[in-house]
């Protein structure tokens, strides 16, 4: 996972990107030290009992972003050079969506808008007036959407027919089984109201 760092020392003040490694039991939080090839002089601001703050967006169905303050407990050059630090004491979190989503599992068809064709299979995981997050297994046969590609989602409804929703891929994550991707519908919020409620989804989140 991709984090911001905010470090700052009597010398140095600095926001830099680097990766969470991960968690040393119940002890510490692992980051790699960030590429000093890009962001010089950092070992003058990340060292032992120094503080930084940690930032990082959820991109999941959340879409929070994240923020806390630790403190360096010891920093490692071999095997690789890694950063260990303490837990946060408290966490601080900010919904980055103006709209929340309603979170689903729906079966749908990707279609190729401009060649009219079935391209691969996904499942909606969430969906609101605005657009949705469809998830697509690696396995999954088929031609991955592009960013800013124009498509059409066929989700099948109690009635037995197929709903239509238009959109375009907007962004694109992936992990070790899954790639995900975000998108913006073109109909209008009303019209994608009917349709959601055609699918006996409650989109009014608490």
């Amino acid at each position: 996972m991709v984090v911001d760092l905010q470090i700052h020392s009597p010398t140095l003040k600095r926001r830099v990107k680097t990766e969470f490694v991960g968690i040393d039991g119940n002890r510490n939080l692992i980051f790699r030290f960030p590429d000093e090839s890009k962001w010089a002089g950092l070992g003058g601001a990340i060292y032992m009992n120094n503080s930084m703050i940690v930032r990082c967006i959820l991109e999941d169905e959340t879409g929070e972003i994240v923020a806390f303050k630790v403190k360096i407990t010891i920093v490692i050059t071999k095997p690789s050079k890694l950063v260990f630090t303490s837990f946060p004491e408290s966490i601080q979190s900010h919904g980055l969506r103006a709209e929340q989503r309603a979170q689903t599992r729906i079966a749908a068809m990707i279609i190729d808008t401009q060649e009219r064709s079935h391209i691969v299979p996904c499942l909606v995981r969430d969906i609101s007036n605005q657009g949705c997050m469809i998830s697509i297994g690696r396995d999954a046969k088929g031609v991955r959407p592009a960013i800013d590609q124009e498509l059409e989602l066929l989700i099948p409804n109690s009635q037995g027919d197929d709903i239509s929703l238009s959109g375009y891929v907007r962004n694109k994550k992936e992990d070790d089984t899954r790639q995900y991707f975000g998108i913006q519908f073109c109909a209008e919020e009303n019209d994608v109201a009917k349709l959601l409620s055609q699918l006996l989804i409650n989109n009014d989140v608490p």
